[in-house]
């Protein structure tokens, strides 16, 4: 079990010392902040803190975040406990930086906790989380901060410097060294006193609980408890010559100490050197004032002038030539020697190569100033094709053996094994192998064919093949010779190619493939024209942006795909595993259309960039244990500039918090990724769930924004994948937009009651219209029935009319008959009256003849009963009895209107209503006609008729 730890921490704790790790570099102007970091921290969530002369620095790996403070005085410490809990360190102030609700940072400064007496304390330096509190620590001050108290440990001297090591925390006095602080007392270090006038920088841990003593210009020493021994590795004097400043313990077993003049020094226990790294190296400064680690155990340096970041457990290193090496197109390594072509001329330098502390670095090889093509080993000779033609390299010395310009390469014939064909710019060379110290030399151009000729290969039937970038395919027969062309053939998009252009002639094994755009072709000789080729394309698994393969000594093929190298792992099933992942570092360096790719071994492969040389090592894994960490930083609504910051929200926060404003419904979304082995590398994706449930496309970018949100509640999802395609846990924010006042709760309860107020008055409505329209119905149908009603009494009424009308006809009739029966017994009476009124007369003239008294008594009692008969008193009586029988109480109405008429009168108006002629009521009432008319004007005047009113009609209205 012990050995599978150990080969565990061989592969993965390692520190490669070939090259230089990938420097990342950050100005002030990246970060808006002061040039100077003096210390450097991270948190849980592996964000990088640093003490900056502004202010606290914040990095997220996407995302720079300058914290000012109220004192404004230059941040010499921080510390960051499990809580997350952000102490920093500065002139007269301490305290924290924790989130508020919202998840903001916010200050808390300890001082008033502090007596008046000791405010006056000048910079915290340091700051150290102990197991009785925390303590800061000043030149002239000791403070230890526990329980929300703040006790001051007095001091006998200044200080220097403080350290917490091993759980016990020791200090730096200026007049008596170094001493342990314990429980309120101060207690001297046995075996120190050599250190009493030197100045500490730095105690790291070691072995065997032996510490690790780093002064600023007496260098290392290493203490066990008991005595002080001097630090016996190579890069001692190194310390003591360029003065530490910095260090920090990493991967548990390797050292990083940052100097004042000349850089960063990384070391094992023992002192042995790994890397050196300064400013012909990469650094943008030699001055390192702080060294933090993050979670993947890379290094932060703080600069004295911006920030490094140095991806120290990268399979990728780098080398540059202090000067620069420019764009390598080729490197081979041969007899313990590394050549790399570039468009400088040729360099070299010694391989394996060893930790030098000078900067030498590569060699220009004289003669060769210019651009170098092609590095190649043939036949035990390394041979260089130059834009000046063809070099023999023998060891660090160029001879040209060909001038003529721009040797591309060179290709071994089958069978011919003393002849070598050359490419170039116009067409073929050949090359014959000598005896002597030239072991090639020229034999001459290839005649008969002029076409620049940069991809050569020869298949199985002694053919040469080669690709033009920009014409197609020649496949060319030469003579025994080999000094001319006897035929060509020429391919191109006719014959089965995708294109005349970019297709590039490349070699596995024996067989010979062509790269294009549109994927991987293959000559077909049964057809003689280009096909597909179904198996490369496949293994490529459909891969079509490739241009350049190349096959190893492992039988592995590297490729370039989307300037993206990559490798298919040969497998001993003899099938291949693709791996591009880790080669993403990379991604876009490589020189478009002259990529280059070395192995060495299976330790060491080369991979020529525009801006120098890549060195990776396949066995080196990076640790890809941890999930790579989301975060969501920030959530800002656009109109009313609410911000919450979601990382590091409260779990106290308010329901409410998380909700926004309706007229604020434009949200702008700030994530990030602390995978910082992946920097500049990274991709995010996200969804806004309840909005939409697709998932965006992959991009670098770190920001996005949702506009025009409806109402309603809503989850935020972010997600990132690394360039080895692990995918981070998804990061999850859930919020809600409040509805516009019109939407709100309370408007829709003000809806509700309105609509029910509304809804009731409605159907107060339609019930009262309905009540309306039933009395309108009743009423018209009141009216319709008292229209019948009234049509039935007026078809009654005329019905009456026309019955009474008959009546009255018939009565009318009737009073006629009455009045002519009246008239006709009236004029009885009257002749009546005339006759007995003649009977009369005879009898009193028979009487007066006779003489006979009893005939004069009988005469007598004649005329008595004749005057009985005439009785007017009764016939008048009788008269009025049958007129009012018939004219219906007509003398009632005539006395009542008119009551001065006297009874003739009265009876002159009845004969009048009766329409008797003057002449016949003159008969009746037995006077004359001229006594009538008398009577009738009499009758007028006190009726108050004038002339015009007809006297028969108005006595007939009565």
């Amino acid at each position: 079990m012990f050995f599978l730890l150990a080969l565990s921490w061989k592969a993965t704790g390692q520190i490669k010392d070939v090259g230089v790790p990938d420097i990342k570099h950050f100005s002030k102007q990246d970060y808006q902040g002061s040039t100077q970091n003096w210390q450097i921290e991270s948190n849980a969530n592996n964000w990088m803190y640093f003490a900056n002369n502004d202010g606290l620095l914040e990095f997220d790996g996407s995302h720079w975040q300058l914290y000012g403070l109220p004192n404004q005085s230059i941040i010499r410490s921080v510390k960051i406990d499990e809580n997350g809990r952000i102490y920093v360190g500065q002139q007269n102030d301490f305290g924290f930086m924790e989130p508020d609700l919202r998840g903001e940072l916010k200050y808390h400064s300890l001082v008033d906790l502090v007596s008046e007496d000791d405010r006056n304390f000048e910079e915290i330096w340091r700051i150290h989380l102990t197991d009785f509190g925390v303590v800061f620590q000043s030149y002239t001050h000791l403070f230890v901060y526990r329980d929300n108290r703040i006790s001051t440990v007095h001091l006998p001297n200044r200080l220097r410097f403080s350290f917490y090591i091993n759980d016990r925390l020791w200090i730096q006095d200026e007049e008596e060294g170094l001493k342990e602080y314990r429980r309120g007392k101060f207690y001297d270090l046995p075996g120190v006193d050599e250190l009493k006038e030197m100045e500490i920088w730095t105690i790291l841990p070691i072995y065997s609980n032996r510490v690790l003593i780093g002064t600023a210009n007496h260098g290392v020493f290493i203490y066990d408890g008991e005595k002080l021994e001097s630090w016996e590795g190579a890069g001692n004097q190194f310390l003591k010559d360029n003065q530490i400043f910095s260090a920090a313990k990493f991967q548990d077993a390797y050292y990083a100490f940052g100097t004042i003049q000349d850089g960063l020094l990384i070391t094992d226990e023992r002192g042995k050197i790994i890397q050196h790294v300064n400013k012909k190296k990469g650094l943008q400064n030699n001055t390192i004032l702080s060294i933090g680690l993050d979670g993947d155990n890379n290094l932060w340096l703080g600069l004295d002038n911006g920030i490094d970041y140095v991806d120290i457990s990268s399979p990728f290193t780098f080398m540059y030539d202090p000067e620069g090496l420019g764009a390598t197109y080729s490197s081979l390594v041969y007899k313990e020697k590394l050549y790399v072509g570039t468009n400088h001329g040729l360099f070299v330098k010694d391989w394996p190569e060893g930790i030098h502390l000078d900067t030498e670095g590569f060699r220009l090889i004289p003669k060769t100033v210019g651009q170098v093509w092609y590095l190649g080993v043939h036949q035990g000779a390394v041979l260089c094709g130059h834009d000046n033609g063809a070099y023999l390299i023998q060891d660090e010395t160029a001879t040209l053996i060909s001038d003529i310009r721009g040797a591309w390469m060179f290709l071994d014939l089958a069978g011919q094994e003393d002849y070598l064909i050359g490419g170039n710019y116009n067409g073929l060379t050949l090359f014959r192998k000598t005896e002597g110290e030239r072991p090639w030399e020229l034999v001459g151009p290839v005649k008969g064919f002029a076409e620049s000729s940069k991809l050569l290969a020869e298949d199985e039937d002694g053919s040469i093949w080669m690709s033009h970038g920009f014409k197609g395919v020649f496949r060319i027969q030469l003579n025994s010779t080999l000094d001319s062309v006897v035929h060509y053939d020429f391919y191109n998009s006719n014959d089965g190619l995708p294109s005349d252009i970019y297709v590039n002639l490349m070699t596995v094994g024996n067989d010979i493939i062509y790269t294009s755009p549109n994927g991987i072709y293959a000559y077909n000789p049964d057809l003689n024209r280009f096909d597909p080729s179904v198996y490369y394309n496949n293994i490529f698994e459909g891969q079509t942006d490739i241009d350049y393969i190349k096959e190893d000594q492992f039988n592995n093929i590297w490729f370039v795909g989307g300037s993206v190298p990559g490798v298919l792992r040969f497998q001993e099933d003899g099938t291949y595993n693709k791996v591009v992942g880790p080669f993403e570092t990379v991604a876009g360096r490589v020189i478009s259309g002259f990529q280059h790719i070395h192995v060495v071994d299976r330790e060491n492969t080369l991979i020529s960039l525009e801006d120098g040389l890549a060195h990776y090592t396949p066995s080196y894994k990076v640790n890809q244990d941890e999930p790579i960490g989301v975060f969501l930083r920030k959530v800002e609504n656009l109109t009313t500039g609410k911000t919450v910051f979601p990382a590091l929200l409260s779990e106290h926060l308010p329901e409410d918090s998380l909700a926004f404003e309706y007229r604020g419904n434009n949200l702008r979304f700030t994530f990030s990724s602390s995978e910082y082995k992946s920097l500049d590398k990274l991709k995010f994706s996200y969804r806004l769930v309840g909005y939409s449930e697709s998932w965006s496309e992959w991009s670098e970018s770190s920001v996005c924004e949702f506009m025009n949100l409806y109402e309603g509640d809503y989850t935020f999802e972010v997600k990132a994948i690394d360039p080895f395609n692990t995918e981070s846990e998804i990061s999850q924010f859930h919020f809600s937009i409040h509805p516009p006042w019109f939407r709100s709760t309370l408007a829709v309860l003000f809806y509700v009651v309105t609509g029910l107020f509304l809804l009731a008055l409605i159907s107060w409505l339609v019930y009262r219209r309905m009540q309306i329209s039933k009395r309108k119905e009743r009423l018209k149908n009141l009216q319709e029935h008292r229209r019948q009603v009234q049509q039935y009494q007026r078809e009654m009424l005329v019905s009456e009319k026309e019955i009474i009308r008959l009546r009255n006809e018939k009565l009318r009739g009737k009073m006629l008959h009455l009045d002519k029966e009246l008239a006709n017994q009236t004029m009885n009476l009257v002749q009546k009256n005339k006759f007995m009124d003649r009977v009369k007369k005879e009898l009193k003239n028979l009487q007066s003849q006779t003489e006979d008294s009893s005939m004069k008594s009988k005469i007598s009692l004649i005329i008595n009963r004749i005057d009985k008969e005439f009785d007017d008193k009764r016939q008048k009586e009788l008269f009025e009895t049958y007129f009012d029988e018939v004219h219906e109480d007509f003398f009632k109405r005539l006395t009542e209107r008119y009551p001065n008429l006297t009874p003739r009168e009265q009876k002159l108006c009845a004969y009048i209503k009766m329409n008797i002629s003057t002449k016949e009521i003159a008969t009746l009432q037995n006077i004359s006609t001229r006594g009538i008319e008398i009577g009738r004007y009499r009758l007028r005047k006190k009726l108050g008729l004038d002339r015009d009113t007809n006297l028969s009609t108005f006595i007939s209205s009565i």
